[in-house]
């Protein structure tokens, strides 16, 4: 044995696993040990070792401790020690360790002799925070001992035994208190539990004295809007009332609120959510109550259950820097509803679509219910020449767009707004586009645009769940699509076809006479196709408002992404596209029957009103007032009350396009008409007359400038017909000077044109020597 002490290694090793006693002991076996081994320096780096396996800290050597004075020592307790000594210099350590020593060997003795009894002495024997203190302390304390196994297992043993009476001590005082609803009594007990790092026990405690509510929800015939909302008022109460008990027990010492509202959302709220989404009625739509009710279920949940919920001490604690306590417990909220959320958005678009079809099937239901000629009285309550009131019409147009503009602007619409927008659609059913309701109905379809916007609207609250943010976007665009597919596919489409049905069928020369009454009755279809472009407009303009405030303004789609250039990397592009082309289609189909429909009214009053003796009328015929014919005061009537039918309707380029065209084709049929006359030199001048009345028509009123040659030419072409049949040689030199025609005409066509005079056989033979150098006569057979 003397020979192991002589090393030093063997000697330190030993030491360093002695407790305390032990170590004092071995250090005196003899000099070579005390001197040399286990010196002043070794001793520092022992107690040092000692000091840290109860966790108070070296600091560096850079001034004498206070805490080392021993005046202050000698104020160390039980209960203050580890709070006045949380480090240590290493010169100190020895001195720091015995004044512990002096402190808490007397209770590790005890504990070592199971003298448990009367365990605390005054002043600590009937303060459980005190005496809770101790008994932390001395845990910390006895881990200087473990180099003693049989010593330290010994002290564990019975501090363990002592600990869990002192537990239920606390346990049976604090169910006295808690019954008697003396709640900072128990959270005084808490705390000492906390203290005791007996936080389960605290924990065990209270979970036992929770009685999480259940709450009868009506049945889904009975649910309202205001049945749900109050629904939460009594789980608001209960949540104000447990957690302020949370914080009054745990105060900021454990984290306990959130724990409690999470076991409060799995024990009651989602039974209740789930039973109030539930559709107990087999008879209803699958689905339908849960679409009906669940955002009034999620909004007014957060609202009740989380956001009106008073701030929490106990709910603070812990949280991230960048998040409140009610932003905690809606995260946590949204952990749960979340799915509920994305079937409500998966289901909500089919759902819409399935509604707005529904809304348009009635529609057509209740149409099919009048009598079938209401279809073909669409009774007009404007005269076809009244452009003023086309004018107001395009005014009242404005205004409604304006106002509906103006709406989709306003967040929360105020009741002025809605009710100036209700009054402007007003005005402009109570105009001429109400003649057309039977086939289409701007207010379902505005109604049906409110209720897109309102559904989209619904949908982008839930963006407060960020991570939802791009399904949300998607199952906006999905909405978008299904409003404007369906409105064309349920309603507009069905409209024009009819309308062009309509228009195919109505035969405008049959039985037809000259009166105003039958005028105005043949112009029917073509009015009420006119009306029906202007409503398919007006739903255009409506859907390119909701595009432009809801789906770029609100940033479900990507602002670049908006552009007409990138319409096939936007799907909600190519659908509003797509509606666009097939309106344009529908629009160019009707306007060519209308136009072809005009063309033909306007040959049957060609054939049954321009008589033989306008341009060719008897020699004796007495001279005759140089007004227009009343053939062509009636063609130009026709024209007039067609032409001008879009005005208001329609973008003006539209129009343009519909204008040329009758102009055009009019032109056709009256070059054919006039080369179906004989026509004298006296008769010239009413045939002058008569085109001279279409020129200033398609001049000074329809104003299309790129057909005015055309009729300017035709003027021309009637000037030949006045050259007097012994002038034939200057008329064949006329025919050949084609500028003099604007190069409307060829050569060959203006020779068809002479051969309608009267006195063509007389005139014929020096006309054709002059445009082709020879005669008849001048030819012989060989």
């Amino acid at each position: 044995m003397e020979n192991l002490l002589q090393v030093k290694d063997i000697v330190t090793n030993i030491a360093s696993f002695l407790r305390p006693e032990d170590f004092v002991q071995f250090r005196c076996i003899n000099k070579l040990v005390y001197y040399e081994h286990l010196n002043e320096k070794f001793e520092q780096v022992y107690y040092s070792q000692m000091l840290s396996l109860m966790g108070l800290e070296t600091i560096l050597e850079t001034s004498e401790n206070e805490l080392i004075d021993k005046n202050e020592l000698k104020t160390l307790t039980p209960v203050n020690a580890f709070d006045e000594l949380t480090n240590f210099e290493l010169k100190n350590a020895k001195q720091v360790f015995i004044q512990l020593h002096k402190v808490f060997t007397v209770y590790c003795e005890k504990l070592n002799k199971s003298k448990l009894s009367n365990f605390f002495p005054s002043p600590y024997d009937s303060d459980p925070v005190l005496q809770s203190k101790i008994l932390s302390n001395i845990r910390k304390f006895n881990k200087c001992n473990n180099g003693d196994p049989n010593y330290y297992q010994e002290v564990t043993s019975n501090y363990t035994v002592l600990k869990e009476v002192f537990i239920n001590s606390c346990l049976n005082e604090m169910e006295i208190n808690y019954n008697n609803s003396e709640y900072e009594t128990v959270g005084k007990f808490i705390s000492i539990l906390l203290q005791t790092e007996e936080s389960n026990v605290a924990i065990d405690f209270f979970n036992s004295k929770i009685e999480y509510p259940k709450i009868d929800v009506p049945i889904v015939d009975d649910l309202t809007e205001e049945n749900i909302v109050a629904l939460w008022d009594p789980l608001k109460e209960y949540l104000e009332k447990n957690i302020g008990i949370i914080d009054t027990l745990f105060k900021d010492e454990y984290p306990m609120s959130l724990t409690f509202y999470e076991n409060f959302v799995q024990q009651t709220l989602l039974e209740c959510i789930n039973n109030l989404l539930k559709a107990s009625d087999e008879d209803k739509e699958e689905d339908a109550t849960f679409l009906s009710f669940f955002p009034t279920v999620y909004f007014s949940c957060i609202q009740k259950c989380c956001n009106e919920l008073s701030n929490s001490i106990n709910g603070a604690m812990n949280l991230p820097e960048d998040k409140t306590y009610h932003e905690s417990l809606k995260d946590l909220l949204d952990v749960y509803f979340e799915p509920n959320v994305i079937k409500y958005l998966s289901l909500s678009t089919g759902h819409f679509k399935k509604v707005l079809e529904r809304q348009f099937k009635n529609f057509t239901i209740e149409q099919d219910n009048k009598i079938e000629t209401d279809l073909l009285n669409l009774t007009s309550k404007e005269h076809p020449d009244d452009h003023e009131n086309k004018e107001d019409d395009s005014e009242n147009k404005l205004n409604f767009l304006d106002s509906f503009t103006k709406v989709f602007r306003i967040a929360n619409k105020q009741e002025s707004n809605q009710e100036r927008l209700n009054d402007d659609l007003t005005n402009l059913m109570n105009t001429n586009l109400q003649n057309i309701k039977n086939l289409i109905s701007l207010e379902l379809c505005y109604n049906i645009v409110q209720q897109a916007h309102e559904k989209l609207d619904t949908f982008l609250k839930f963006k407060c769940i960020f991570k939802l943010e791009p399904i949300i976007n998607e199952k906006c665009e999905e909405l978008f699509r299904v409003l404007i597919e369906t409105i064309d596919e349920e309603h507009v489409k069905p409209a024009f076809e009819k309308a062009i049905h309509l228009l195919e069928e109505y035969d405008t020369t049959e039985g037809k006479t000259l009166d105003v009454e039958n005028t105005k009755r043949s112009l029917e279809p073509l009015i009420n196709f006119a009306e029906l472009i202007n409503i398919g407009d007006i739903i255009l303009q409506m859907i390119s408002i909701f595009y432009k405030n809801e789906i770029v303004n609100k940033k479900i789609v990507d602002a670049k992404d908006s552009n007409k250039k990138n319409i096939w990397q936007n799907q909600v592009l190519q659908t509003k596209k797509k509606f666009e082309t097939t309106l344009d289609n529908f629009v160019a189909d009707g306007l060519n029957i209308g136009i072809t429909k005009l063309i033909d009214q306007i040959k049957f009053v060609f054939n049954t009103s321009q008589l033989p003796t306008d341009y060719y009328p008897p020699p004796n015929d007495p001279p005759r007032d140089m007004i227009p014919t009343k053939c062509s005061r009636k063609v130009v009537e026709l024209l007039s009350d067609h032409c001008f039918l879009l005005t208001g309707a329609t973008d003006k380029g539209t129009i343009d396009v519909y204008q040329q065209e009758i102009g055009k084709r009019f032109f056709t049929i009256l070059v054919e008409h006039i080369k179906k006359q004989i026509i004298s030199t006296a008769g010239a001048i009413q045939l002058i007359c008569d085109v001279n009345y279409y020129y200033e028509f398609i001049s000074a009123k329809l104003r299309q400038k790129n057909i005015v040659p055309f009729f300017k030419g035709l003027k021309n072409i009637c000037s030949l017909y006045l050259i007097d049949t012994k002038d034939s040689k200057e008329l064949g030199k006329l025919i050949s000077d084609l500028n003099k025609f604007q190069g409307i005409f060829t050569q060959e066509e203006i020779y068809e044109f002479v051969q309608r005079r009267q006195d063509w056989i007389a005139v014929k033979r020096d006309v054709e020597k002059v445009m082709y150098g020879l005669g008849v006569k001048d030819c012989s057979i060989m």
